[in-house]
């Protein structure tokens, strides 16, 4: 906007306000402040400066009631009615003008034409406007009203703001399709979520995870309005400056990770996970508090006024990242459970079987397992059942070399074994059912509420799929492996004597191992990973002893890997 454009405005303003402007000349106004978002800053600003709205309100009236009331604080007036109000605020000026009787209007003799009117503008703002007619007030409000407001407020051509990326389970309040690439826009109208979790991506690269039920409308690309409900947002640089606005408060990004809970009673809770950003605490058209939030912080704002209290971080308050492909949810936590997912479940201890096992012949699911010794084949077997295994093997009696991937990577450090086993590989969702594994797997950490439990006897391996573990969410990655490793004791009478070897590796190569481990012995597991490995190996083997008469080297040597759990970092 140039300072031609400026001085304009301030003398078209002039007119309208001394109620001499024309049809042209308001609509000339119309189309300058509809071309600028500065120039419908310098409108308000002259308006104040001419003193307009407070005159307008001090004027004398003879029947007061003929003209509809409103605020007169100018800054309540003009950026603290919401779009629903000032438009029926307008409505009211605009039904007074319908049904007003004409009143006479006494005006003085225009003054000759200047060679040019742009000369006896207004040289910068005028500070002051003069007194006029009752009539010449009300219709220049009137009309003021109208240019200002629409310019302002006037439903323009809708604007896209931000899409839809995914959803699980989702409905909608509405019949419109939302879906994957469905695109939202400003609207006065809110958009409700009655189930399930929704994605989305604003234009300017802040995603924001929704769970229903919540309540919500964009007021621009850069601000989300949350009337109720739980709101995550992941803030880009691009995206510097994203707003969440509640009933009671103003969350304004510096570079976050953040998490709003906008509760049904009124009161808001925000947990600040990355960055800082500014709370701005206070119901609408009242005075508001603020305070700088840093990470790992959290605040809640009561219902009324514009208290804050400090309360715990929750870091599983919101659900952060969704994949429908795979009906991932995670809610922040950072470690993922691999006998979960092996169970069907998502890896957080939402699986619904309580134990599976895998025949080492086959790769299949066994659902009427015959236990006993068993020869194993010596080769490495795919589970087509299960996507996050690549498969398993029973080490044979040849030492080195044994195969134990899909792509041929190899143990060569393998010792020789009878390549006997006596039951299938066993997954159960938690240990604590029976009785001998207590004794040695409660030294377990037991992040997660029920603590699995790989079951091995001794001459099995079973190789984990690192790459399909990652494709859970795109960018998802593994810090480390860690599980608790243990010999159970068997029977009422084991021998103490008993062992067994167990090896851990990534991509054949031996990470981590422990030998001649003993009946009611453990020891922790923790292997590091990095981006390209792909394969983590499990074994355990006899130790090649024979300490009972009549038996194979490994009878009785029963292990198990409790509470097998991947350290993760999510995008």
């Amino acid at each position: 906007m140039n300072e031609r454009d400026l001085m304009r405005i301030s003398e078209l303003l002039i007119y309208c306000c001394n109620g001499i402007a024309g049809q042209e000349e308001i609509r000339e106004l119309e189309t300058l402040l509809r071309q600028d978002k500065e120039a419908l800053d310098y409108c308000v600003d002259v308006l104040m400066d001419l003193n307009y709205f407070h005159c307008l309100a001090q004027t004398p009236l003879s029947h007061p009631e003929e003209v509809p009331s409103f605020e007169t604080d100018e800054s309540v007036f003009m950026c603290e009615l919401d779009p629903q109000e000032q438009w029926a605020l307008l409505g009211d000026f605009a039904e007074y003008e319908k049904q007003a009787a004409a009143l006479k209007i006494e005006t003085a003799p225009k003054p000759p034409e200047s060679p040019s009117r742009e000369k006896t503008a207004v040289q910068g703002r005028p500070t002051k406007s003069r007194k006029y007619s009752l009539a010449a007030a009300v219709l220049s409000a009137a009309a003021l009203l109208i240019i200002i407001l629409s310019a302002h407020l006037a439903p323009a051509p809708a604007e896209e703001v931000a899409s839809v990326l995914d959803s699980i389970d989702a409905e909608w309040s509405s019949e419109l399709p939302f879906q994957a690439g469905t695109r939202l826009d400003c609207s006065s109208k809110p958009i409700r979520l009655t189930r399930g979790w929704v994605k989305l991506r604003t234009d300017e690269q802040v995603e924001l995870v929704l769970e229903a039920p919540t309540e919500f409308r964009f007021r621009s690309s850069s601000e989300i309005i949350l009337n109720y409900g739980k709101l995550f947002a992941r803030v880009s640089e691009l995206g510097s400056g994203f707003s969440v606005t509640t009933p009671n408060s103003k969350v304004v990004d510096l570079g976050t990770e953040f998490g709003v809970v906008c509760h049904i009673d009124g009161n808001t809770d925000v947990h600040l996970y990355k960055g800082r950003a500014n709370l701005f605490a206070g119901e609408k058209h009242k005075r508001k508090v603020s305070q700088m939030l840093t990470a790992g912080s959290a605040r809640r704002i009561a219902s009324e006024g514009s208290v804050i209290r400090e309360i715990e971080l929750d870091e599983r308050a919101l659900v952060r990242q969704i994949d429908s492909k795979s009906r991932f949810i995670w809610r922040g936590q950072k470690t993922l459970q691999l006998s979960d997912l092996i169970l069907g479940g998502n890896g957080f201890g939402s699986a619904v079987l309580r134990q599976i096992e895998f025949d080492p012949q086959t790769g299949k699911i066994v659902s009427n397992p015959v236990a006993g010794y068993r020869r194993g084949t010596g080769t490495f077997v795919p589970i087509p059942e299960n996507p996050y295994l690549d498969g398993l093997f029973v080490p044979g009696s040849g030492a080195g070399d044994v195969v134990i991937s899909s792509k041929g990577h190899t143990f060569r450090e393998c010792p020789q074994t009878s390549g006997l086993y006596y039951s299938n590989i066993i997954c159960f969702k938690d240990w604590t059912f029976y009785e001998p594994l207590q004794g040695i797997f409660e030294k377990t950490v037991k992040q997660f509420e029920e603590s699995g439990l790989l079951y091995f006897h001794s001459n099995m391996g079973l190789t984990v799929d690192l790459e399909a573990v990652r494709r859970i969410v795109p960018g998802l990655r593994l810090d480390s492996f860690s599980a608790y490793a243990g010999m159970i004791r068997m029977g009422q009478n084991p021998p103490d004597y008993a062992e067994a070897d167990i090896w851990v590796l990534v991509d054949g190569q031996l990470r981590c191992s422990r030998k001649q481990l003993r009946a009611g012995e453990g020891f922790e597991v923790r292997v590091n990973l990095a981006e390209q490995d792909r394969f983590l190996t499990l074994i355990v083997t006899d130790s090649g002893t024979s300490y009972v008469e009549g038996q194979p080297p490994n009878h009785t040597d029963t292990c198990g890997f409790a509470e097998p759990t991947f350290s993760v970092t999510f995008p």
